[in-house]
């Protein structure tokens, strides 16, 4: 009796232990947006949110975490790069680099889960810098790394697999962030 007493004791204690705050060491998570999916956090439900090397990590969902186990290191890069865009503005977001910007209208966009798994396939090109998915626009919107290339038949490829119908691929002059802004306001 007194040794299950004790395991009961021990485990209250480490669950205890385990739910207390992260300590002063954890350097805090700096984005409102998933690291592995670029996803709006909260868009598909509660965060994922856990520590890495004194690194807190939110996620959009549980799916993200395997990508993330897969190549810790890409994506605690991502979250160094992120700090020195830290002067960018909230509606920026800490997207544009200045490269070439590519303009995706895709048939079959019609969820979050649809946006998601299109952000995740192209964000994990190493040719690509950001990417924004309007579902009412049915477009996928990809800004490049600077002196970067995504060849049409790559897209097209890329869309394909995931399940839609690619319609139509532009190369629009203007920049990122002023299409995902425009974007943003004729969805609503």
């Amino acid at each position: 009796m007194k040794k299950i007493l004790h395991l009961c004791i021990c485990l209250i204690g480490l669950t205890a232990i385990a739910g207390a705050s992260p300590s002063n060491d954890v350097k805090p998570y700096p984005l409102d947006r998933c690291i592995v999916s670029d996803e709006k956090l909260g868009s598909m439900g509660v965060p994922v949110v856990f520590v890495y090397q004194d690194q807190e990590i939110k996620l959009c969902c549980k799916a993200c975490r395997k990508d993330f186990d897969a190549d810790p290191k890409k994506y605690l890069e991502k979250i160094k790069a992120s700090g020195t865009d830290s002067k960018k503005s909230s509606t920026n977001e800490g997207q544009s680099s200045g490269g070439t910007v590519v303009k995706l209208t895709v048939d079959g966009l019609v969820c979050n889960f649809c946006a998601s798994n299109i952000t995740k396939t192209f964000s994990k090109l190493p040719e690509v810098s950001a990417v924004y998915v309007n579902l009412a626009a049915q477009t996928v919107l990809i800004e490049l790394k600077a002196g970067q290339k995504l060849p049409e038949d790559k897209a097209k490829e890329i869309v394909t697999e995931a399940g839609f119908n690619l319609r139509a691929v532009t190369y629009p002059s203007e920049s990122f962030d002023s299409i995902k802004e425009t974007l943003k306001k004729n969805s609503k």
